[in-house]
């Protein structure tokens, strides 16, 4: 039998399981525990096993332990909540949900000192708890299962309350001055919060909204600890993919900021930037409207074709002007714009351009400029213009225009317009740099065969309009935030 695949949860320590079955026309063998094949932190000495039996509409919880627990539903469906609770956590009262059931073959693992419930979703539901540790009434701990403070969302049926012990329903709530933040807090989850625009937004919401937003972001290939893994190819694939993690985390709001932006890539797979760019959104959207959550997606300039389509409007192009993609990203942004727009009209799109700023992974233009000119090579510009856009000021005007409650497409970008040259000439003397080493071509493509708008500036005088009060950084402001940001640390990749 094979081994046993393991996802972290959003909530620290707390895992989905997926375990192995091996069928054949009698039915089939499942082991519900083995220490040679579950991986490191859910392997320990089982101390006690409890099977328990519930009906349709039955809500056992929320019940902390000191020891860790890995529950599994044998028979039925449950939907299965765990709740952090331990103080000194760095996903403190965040909750997280999974479904469980005899089909699916999932587990969840409960770290010790955390909350955990469910709800029965079948008619008749048995669920095994190996537990780390044997049941003490002194040393649990109860938290009533509608805490305002957790907010746990709970699928129950509309037309009665759960059927609850007289234990789980006289429950405590958390004190409000030992917590101290706004009880019935939102839920946003940010899907590419390793990246540029994602790691601003997560920023923002962490240092600013701790106390009225439960910030949840997502990873791929730069694992993070307290993010779930997500891969938008596998979403592209299975609305499944989509579905369980709205589940897990039953956001009021999904930022869509990942996305396979190297250009010269989506024209050597244009299978994936499909998958990744166009069709994962379209799933993702379609799971979020069943749920009422709202999506922002993140799209770019690159939906138009500059002067080297047409002439560029006096002004920049509009958000009504014409889209008319040169390369398989351009066009598979856009055709994710339309389709979201059909699937969930409601939505948010923010076209933006040129995006900089200080990100975890190091790969933006900056990044690039700093790492060529400190180690001495030529770095080759073009004349094209563009319109820089600080990450910080790219999350500051999303959460604005969410306040307000706006939908349809948004052009959110720099209020300056400069060519490539101009830009990296400016960088590299706010950073005290030598700028002999910048060259300008005339290859607007840069040596790619990838076709890339010229001059493809966007107007954003709708954003002005519906945030009067909000002026964007120019590019020497917005490299004196970002040292400050880094406090003295080299700007490197």
């Amino acid at each position: 039998m094979q081994g046993v695949e393991r996802t972290p949860l959003a909530v620290r320590d707390a895992y989905l399981l997926e375990f192995a079955r091996h069928s054949d026309r009698r039915g089939h063998l499942q082991e519900l525990y083995n220490e040679t094949r579950y991986p490191s932190g859910v392997t320990q000495h089982w101390a006690q096993v409890t099977c328990s039996t519930s009906y349709r509409n039955v809500l056992r919880g929320l019940h902390c332990s000191t020891y860790g627990k890995l529950v599994t539903c044998v028979s039925g469906s449950i939907y299965d909540v765990v709740v952090d609770l331990r103080k000194t956590s760095p996903t403190y009262l965040r909750w997280s949900a999974v479904i469980l059931s005899d089909n699916n073959r999932r587990q969840m693992y409960i770290p010790p000192n955390c909350g955990h419930g469910f709800y029965t979703l079948g008619e008749r539901n048995t669920v095994v708890y190996c537990q780390g540790g044997v049941y003490q009434p002194a040393t649990e701990r109860d938290l009533l299962w509608s805490d305002p403070f957790v907010n746990v969302y709970w699928p129950l049926e509309t037309s009665q309350p759960p059927v609850l012990s007289d234990k789980d329903r006289s429950a405590p709530c958390l004190d409000e001055n030992e917590v101290q933040v706004n009880p019935l807090r939102e839920r946003y989850l940010i899907i590419g919060a390793s990246g540029q625009v994602g790691g601003a937004l997560m920023e923002a919401l962490l240092r600013h909204r701790s106390k009225e937003i439960v910030a949840i972001g997502t990873c791929n290939s730069h694992p993070r600890e307290g993010m779930i893994p997500f891969s938008l190819e596998e979403a592209g694939r299975s609305e499944d993919a989509c579905r369980d993690l709205l589940t897990m985390v039953r956001p009021s709001v999904v930022f869509i900021c990942a996305a396979f932006t190297w250009t010269d890539g989506c024209e050597r797979e244009p299978e994936k930037a499909q998958l990744v760019n166009c069709t994962a959104v379209v799933n993702l959207a379609q799971c979020a409207k069943a749920i009422n959550s709202k999506v922002v997606f993140y799209s770019t300039d690159y939906v138009f074709p500059g002067s080297n389509g047409d002439d560029t409007p006096v002004g920049g192009y509009s958000e009504s002007s014409p889209c008319r993609p040169l390369q398989t990203y351009g066009e598979t942004k856009y055709r994710a714009e339309q389709k979201l727009l059909t699937v969930h009209p409601q939505s948010l799109i923010l076209r933006t351009s040129t995006v900089f700023g200080p990100e975890e992974q190091g790969k933006n233009f900056v990044y690039q400029l700093v790492s060529n000119v400190t180690s001495g090579k030529d770095m080759t510009l073009t004349n094209v213009k563009c319109t820089p856009t600080y990450n910080r000021d790219l999350a500051a005007m999303t959460l604005k225009l969410i306040e307000n409650g706006c939908s349809g497409i948004y052009h959110v970008i720099g209020d300056e317009a400069m060519t490539k040259m101009e830009f990296a000439t400016r960088v590299a003397r706010c950073l005290g740099m030598d700028t002999s080493k910048l060259r300008v071509t005339s290859d607007n493509d840069g040596g790619s065969r990838c076709k890339r708008p010229k001059d493809a500036i966007l107007s954003s005088e709708k954003r002005k309009k519906e945030l009067p009060n909000f002026t964007c950084k120019n590019v020497e402001e917005a490299i004196a935030d970002w040292l400050e940001h880094i406090a003295g640390k080299p700007l490197m990749a």
